[in-house]
């Protein structure tokens, strides 16, 4: 006799020894002996051998239909040998029972288990919904060939494409895109980067390393929310200066200039100013929340990610033409030993005169030229009236970074070297 039992959820087939009230002695076809409880047994049999039953069977549930079969099966409660009998025979073989059995337990979506070999059709619209899923993953694993296949084939579909830096840096390993170019590096035994990089999806090295900065630092993207820039409505003194900033033609965010009176009056008056959006931000509020963020602007040769948006910024930045709310520093020194005598601070509106572009002036503005031992042929009318502001302001510069060197043990004439990047040849749609 033999016997046919479940063993946590899969099927076994073995030789019974002997039998208790509750258990079987069962020798199993490895020859290994094994305890079966009585309620885990299924079916018991003579012939044929259990190999050759577990072949049948199998065959012949890979035949079965299973719309058939859950059309045949009983309204309640049912066994497999009473599927087995609706669907092949009342006089069911027992491969044929074996077979129903396997058909059951292979369509939890059709029949849901009530116990031990006993099934329960599922309700027709729990079925429709779970069937549409099967059909569904089947549409979709459909997909994934075909987009694997694209890939294998050096070319990039345009999901991929889109998926392509979450796939390469934070991947969802249940998302299709991810599994095609799993499927597409497994077949071609090539590595994912280098699979995507032959199918045209990373056209630089420098496209590559600019996404993964911004998938890290970045991953809701550069972009800000509407912002409404509050207007400084502080009653503020008008400074009596004409001031200038010196920045590159890249900058927007102009947030310091300088001032110069008295010169040639042996007391002279170097204003340093400093826009005061501080005066209209306020804790807590959208602005200060982005701001609170970002913290920083991000600069990289030929790039910047500014820390708030351009219209924010220009109502703020110390534009020429404007009389601007600033932290003015004032520093008084006397002109010929170049000595503090006296400092002071005040908030007020600053009129900016001009912003210089230090890289449109270097031919311009040379040392020989704040010097006075060269005239600046090239110079604009504008330039050449600054001439002996930026001069004494030169001298003072280098007066004071002397001293600095003194007191920081630097050698004698020690210049840092200052490095200008650009970036040539760039691709795709990096900055």
């Amino acid at each position: 006799m033999h016997i046919l039992f479940d063993e946590a959820g899969k099927l076994l087939t073995g030789r019974l020894l002997s039998e208790a009230e509750s258990s079987l002695q069962v020798e199993l076809d490895s020859g290994k002996r094994v305890k079966v409880k009585s309620v885990n047994a299924l079916l018991r049999f003579e012939k044929p051998a259990p190999a050759a039953l577990m072949a049948s069977a199998t065959e012949l549930s890979t035949d079965m239909d299973l719309a058939l079969a859950y059309e045949f099966a009983p309204e309640d409660e049912f066994g497999f040998a009473d599927l087995a009998r609706e669907y092949f025979s009342s006089s069911a073989s027992t491969a044929e029972q074996v077979a129903a059995l396997l058909c059951l337990q292979g369509a939890p979506h059709y029949f849901r288990r009530a116990g031990k070999g006993r099934y329960k059709k599922a309700p027709a619209d729990i079925l429709a919904q779970a069937l549409a899923g099967i059909e569904k993953k089947k549409q979709l694993q459909v997909q994934i060939e075909g987009w694997a296949a694209e890939l294998a084939s050096g070319t990039c579909p345009e999901p991929v494409r889109q998926q392509l830096y979450k796939i390469l840096f934070k991947p969802d390993k249940n998302a299709p895109e991810y599994k095609a170019v799993v499927e597409a590096a497994r077949s071609s035994h090539t590595a994912p980067l280098t699979l995507l990089q032959n199918a045209g999806a990373i056209s630089s090295a420098y496209q590559f390393h600019w996404q993964r900065f911004l998938f890290d630092q970045f991953p809701k993207g550069t972009g800000f929310p509407a912002l409404q820039a509050p207007v400084i409505t502080d009653e503020l003194p008008l400074a009596t200066v004409q001031a200038f900033s010196i920045d590159d033609s890249h900058t927007t965010e102009i947030d310091d200039a300088l001032s110069l009176q008295g010169l040639g009056s042996g007391s002279v008056t170097l204003g340093i100013h400093i826009a005061a959006p501080g005066l209209a931000i306020v804790p807590e509020s959208a602005i200060d929340q982005v701001a609170r963020h970002r913290l920083s602007t991000v600069y990289m040769p030929g790039h910047k990610i500014t820390m708030l948006p351009d219209e924010v910024v220009q109502a703020y930045t110390l534009m020429a033409g404007r009389d601007c709310p600033a932290v003015s520093l004032y520093v008084t020194f006397d002109e010929a030993t170049l000595a503090i005598t006296d400092t002071r601070t005040v908030l007020e509106r600053v009129p900016i005169a001009q912003n210089l572009r230090h890289d449109q002036l270097d031919t311009v503005i040379t040392e020989a030229w704040l010097s006075g031992e060269a005239p600046a042929s090239n110079a604009v009318p504008e330039i050449a009236a600054l001439q002996p502001t930026l001069a004494f302001i030169f001298t003072l510069a280098r007066h004071l970074k002397a001293q600095r060197e003194v007191v920081r043990g630097k050698p004698e004439n020690f210049t840092r070297p200052d490095y200008t990047f650009r970036l040539e040849g760039k691709t795709g749609d990096e900055p």
